[in-house]
């Protein structure tokens, strides 16, 4: 007798609280609880509804699930390659930071920058790395992970990392290139479920 095929379910995909708990599409499973751990990639159009932000790349995991939904846990985001392309034009510097930090409710990041400037020597580039790298760690060490990742958003916050480095040296431009979460995925859904406790 042949085995009967084992009917996958579709499982909404619903978005962070922190990013407005919404449905963003849907992922087929063999079972519901199979789909933990997955990766999911979105445009932040679909995410944020901005389409002035159609460079970004929101990267989740499902962190939990019941019988219709797979909620996504924040797993990083990431700028296109193309939108960093255009920023590193002809007779210029680019200079990277990658540093780990610790959000306020603990949780470890691993952010990416880049600063465009005209060519600039060695010296400076140091001074601007160790700005933004202190930019950072005031910001994470007094901000939840949540509050971060959205005043990262605000052209407001870029800004005014902008008009800082501008007293070391004039800045073309400067971007979160990526971040990335390093807390394990377990750990996250713990905070969250102490954070909702808390309430």
């Amino acid at each position: 007798m042949p085995k009967s095929k084992k009917v996958k379910v579709w499982l909404k995909l619903i978005t962070p609280e922190f990013l407005g708990r919404k449905e963003v599409g849907e992922i087929p499973a063999n079972e519901p609880e199979a789909a933990k751990g997955r990766r999911v990639i979105l445009s932040a159009i679909d995410v944020l509804g901005d389409f002035n932000k159609y460079y970004l790349k929101f990267i989740f995991k499902v962190g939990e699930v019941d019988n219709q939904n797979a909620y996504l846990y924040f797993d990083g985001l990431e700028c296109t390659r193309d939108y960093i392309a255009r920023m590193i034009r002809r007779r210029v510097d680019r200079t990277d930071l990658v540093v780990d930090k610790v959000t306020k409710d603990g949780i470890k990041l691993r952010i990416k920058t880049v600063t465009v400037t005209r060519r600039v020597p060695k010296g400076i580039r140091t001074k601007m790395r160790k700005k933004i790298d202190e930019i950072l760690s005031k910001e994470t060490s007094q901000l939840t992970m949540e509050e971060f990742i959205l005043k990262v958003f605000s052209d407001d916050f870029k800004n005014s990392i902008i008009s800082v480095l501008n007293k070391i040296y004039p800045v073309r431009n400067f971007e979160f290139r990526k971040i990335e979460v390093k807390t394990p995925l377990d750990e996250l859904v713990r905070i969250e479920k102490e954070k909702k406790a808390a309430k």
